[in-house]
């Protein structure tokens, strides 16, 4: 025969969606075999002609007017128990099984794998809490990919009524050349998503993380106590040995776009090619033999960027030893590595930098001006040498703007 499918059907078996997720009317194709002396079994087949499905958490919506596919495979018991569930539609596909409670609603639902759009692909348990809650999400391996997901307006405010997210992903993919993985974390979504992580930077060095929610999104602080091997495994410097790391990033309005500051504390830098070309145009012997050697001590060094899917604008950046003061600011491409960079390279910082209070972070009173071009892998060095006869506090005026991102994000 024929039955109808509605939030009224939902709301029958006690099937324990959540409200709003089943909208509109439809059709479902049924068979019911009946055998003496033991439950029936019920084969029912639908479209979904006429019903809407939405889950606005995650920004997916399959229409009343688009066609999709459902198929339950269900032993009328007390409860009933649904041995197969397949549903498709809308750019979801998901293939699992649920379990009832005695007096209705869920109790588990068992999805071996969940493929949504093209940024999630992973097996997926709703776990029940109750009449009129929310399941709790639980995701044991797969992947999901950021640089796909569009996120949901609103998402990470507050005001919601979602259980807990418990991550156990093989892959949290952020962008080409950063992966998460081994990722596992455990997040609220009652008082705007929010919740802890832990996780390795491409499969190596350790990570930990916090998310809470932000005005454009999801603002993340990510640390790590190996914040030479971070920078490394990321693929973004692989000189860096040791020290503490600290970043903290804030979404911006645009997408994928971040405001950032970065912060890392006692670290060594060795064969650095493009500080090696630095130290090597100032003839400064004694350093350049560190850094060839033990490496070059920093104490601290500091960054405030902005960070795009094509390129990082750096406004203010610094690094601080006793040997050497580093400062930087402009442009580097991600995917292109291309350096558009200046800043003032001070020797001897720990006696340069006396007078430090009077130029920028990292520039002591006498330093050479530089910037780079070319590429991270090759770099183009151009210092000017009479510029360590202009003292730190008249080095503005003979300065040129730093190179930044155009307004478009380009």
């Amino acid at each position: 025969g024929q039955v109808d499918l509605s939030p009224a059907t939902v709301a029958e078996f006690g099937l324990g969606l959540p409200d709003g997720m089943v909208r509109g009317a439809g059709r479902a194709d049924v068979t019911i075999a009946l055998q003496k002396g033991a439950p029936g079994t019920l084969a029912l087949t639908s479209n979904l002609a006429g019903i809407a499905l939405v889950l606005p958490q995650v920004d997916w919506t399959k229409p009343a007017s688009a066609r999709g596919s459902l198929e339950v495979e269900a032993t009328l018991g007390t409860p009933p128990k649904i041995a197969r569930l397949r549903v498709q539609g809308g750019g979801l596909e998901a293939v699992g099984a649920i379990d009832l409670r005695p007096g209705g609603g869920l109790d588990r639902a068992r999805f071996d794998r969940v493929q949504l759009k093209d940024w999630l692909d992973a097996p997926v348990d709703l776990v029940g809490r109750g009449a009129g809650q929310a399941p709790d999400v639980v995701v044991s391996g797969g992947t999901v990919d950021l640089r796909r997901f569009d996120r949901p307006a609103g998402a990470g405010q507050g005001g919601g009524s979602g259980g807990v997210l418990r991550l156990g992903l093989d892959q949290l993919i952020i962008s080409d050349g950063i992966r998460l993985t081994g990722f596992r974390g455990e997040f609220s979504q009652r008082t705007g998503f929010n919740g802890t992580f832990r996780a390795r930077m491409n499969g190596e060095a350790p990570v930990a993380g916090t998310v809470i929610p932000a005005r454009n999104g999801l603002a993340v602080r990510l640390q790590s106590q190996d914040a030479g091997g971070v920078l490394r495994s990321a693929g973004i410097f692989s000189s860096a040995r040791g020290g503490d790391l600290d970043v903290q990033l804030t979404p911006r309005a645009a997408k994928g776009q971040y405001d950032g500051t970065a912060t890392i504390s006692n670290f060594r830098v060795r064969d650095a090619n493009v500080l090696a070309e630095l130290l090597s145009a100032i003839s400064v012997v004694g350093i350049l033999e560190q850094l060839n050697g033990t490496g070059i001590a920093f104490s601290t060094a500091s960054a405030d960027f902005v960070i795009t899917p094509q390129a990082i604008e750096v406004s203010r950046g610094s690094a601080v030893g006793a040997s050497l003061g580093v400062s930087m600011a402009g442009l580097y491409g991600i995917q292109s590595k291309k350096l558009a960079l200046q800043g003032v390279i001070s020797p001897v910082y720990l006696l340069n930098g006396i007078g430090a209070a009077l130029t920028r972070r990292g520039e002591g009173l006498f330093g050479f001006n530089y910037a780079l071009r070319g590429t991270s892998d090759n770099p183009d060095v151009q210092v000017n040498p009479l510029s360590i006869l202009t003292p730190g506090m008249f080095r503005e005026i003979f300065r040129a703007p730093a190179p930044v991102l155009r307004r478009s994000g380009e």
